[in-house]
């Protein structure tokens, strides 16, 4: 569906105050994949991809004429090396927005095996170790996670365990890159309450040190996304969790609560009551927070950031539960506020098939992807 952006953009290309329209497909996974027979939403009004993965330059332009409709064809080239599953498609009219400059929208961490995350318990600091063989090996009954006993570990999104039927059905596999980090839901003990998360003196976590964040230049209003699925230690279970708490930190400090230190903090909440949460058909979420709505202390700025900490929880009948684990997929800045006339997201479709499935782009693969604008006259 071509969005309202578009139409202005594509209004200004005709009489030429804009460069382009469509010159770049952008790929996304925050979306839930529809049925052959659901419908699509109305997305004039959409800006950004719901959590957008990358964007690729559209190399050839085509005009076709499908079922008595013509249409303009975009394709693309997927990058070869890595693994995505894809549940949006967008088209840019560039690749990046001049604009914002190198305060732009862009991944910040995707948890990958360089970022170098540890895990932090009462003991201290330890590497987190991966687990590449299938998480259910050697379980009875099948399809149940006992591959490990630590509370945190990494693992691949293509791990056999999340091929079960059961887990196809609730999306319980991430979708940014192959790379996942997998937290037990017991990890850390968040309290809940009047609607702010409580995090415990000393509760273990995971964190990067030496951190560089310096978002002081981005708008109050551009947003952080965190992407993440909830999974169940067995897979044949239907028990949902109430609850799941993540708290991300971004400190000058690795200790947690010391007089003096200052933060900013991410908090998500989801409950089985909320009105777009369900457990039993949907794992996976994008939680949107804009920068404004960070929880502060009165010192914090951006450039005094060393560590940034995440804290989870997964909640069933009112207490921090190991029968869960939530795995990190990616966070990113969504850049909104940046405006540009010639700039913006032209049109924009979810991802519609059979089995409402994602589609999975594999690891060093060659993929083309195609971006039809259906045209008629009104």
């Amino acid at each position: 569906m071509i969005t309202n952006i578009g139409k202005n953009i594509l209004a200004k290309y005709l009489v030429g105050q804009a460069p382009a329209y469509a010159s770049y497909i952008a790929i996304g996974c925050g979306a839930k994949p529809l049925p052959s027979d659901g419908v699509l939403g109305d997305y004039s009004d959409k800006e950004s991809l719901d959590f957008e993965m990358f964007r690729v330059p559209i190399t050839s332009r085509g005009y076709v004429t499908e079922d008595g409709q013509s249409k303009i064809v975009f394709t693309a080239e997927l990058p070869t090396a890595e693994r995505y599953e894809i549940t949006e498609v967008g088209v840019w009219s560039a690749g990046s927005n001049p604009t914002a400059g190198a305060y732009d929208s862009k991944t910040v961490y995707s948890f990958s095996g360089t970022e170098n995350w540890e895990y932090h318990n009462q003991s201290g600091s330890v590497a987190i170790l991966p687990i590449y063989e299938p998480l259910d090996s050697g379980s009875n009954p099948p399809n149940n996670i006992i591959a490990t006993t630590s509370q945190v570990f990494q693992t691949n999104a293509d791990n056999r365990i999340f091929t079960n039927q059961e887990r196809s059905s609730r999306y319980e596999r991430c979708r940014f890159l192959n790379n996942i980090m997998v937290i037990r839901g017991d990890m850390s003990n968040l309290s809940l309450a009047g609607g702010v998360v409580g995090v415990p003196t000393g509760s273990n976590h995971i964190h990067l040190t030496a951190a560089s964040l310096d978002f002081n230049k981005n708008a109050p209003t551009d947003q952080l996304k965190l992407a993440f699925s909830v999974i169940n230690k067995d897979g044949e279970s239907s028990i949902q969790p109430d609850e799941v708490r993540i708290v991300v930190e971004f400190s000058d400090t690795d200790a947690t609560n010391v007089n003096g230190s200052e933060y900013a903090r991410l908090q998500v909440v989801l409950k089985e009551t909320d009105l777009n949460v369900d457990f039993a058909t949907n794992r996976y979420f994008v939680s949107s927070v804009a920068l404004q709505d960070l929880i502060k202390t009165s010192g914090f700025t951006w450039n005094i950031v060393d560590t940034v900490k995440f804290y989870v929880s997964v909640i069933k009948d009112g207490v921090a539960s190991d029968d869960y684990y939530v795995c990190l997929d990616a966070l990113r800045l969504e850049n909104i506020t940046s405006s540009n006339p010639v700039y913006g997201l032209s049109g924009y479709s979810v991802i519609k098939n059979a089995n409402a499935e994602t589609i999975i782009k594999n690891a060093n693969t060659t993929n083309h992807i195609e971006f039809r604008f259906g045209m008629d006259v009104i």
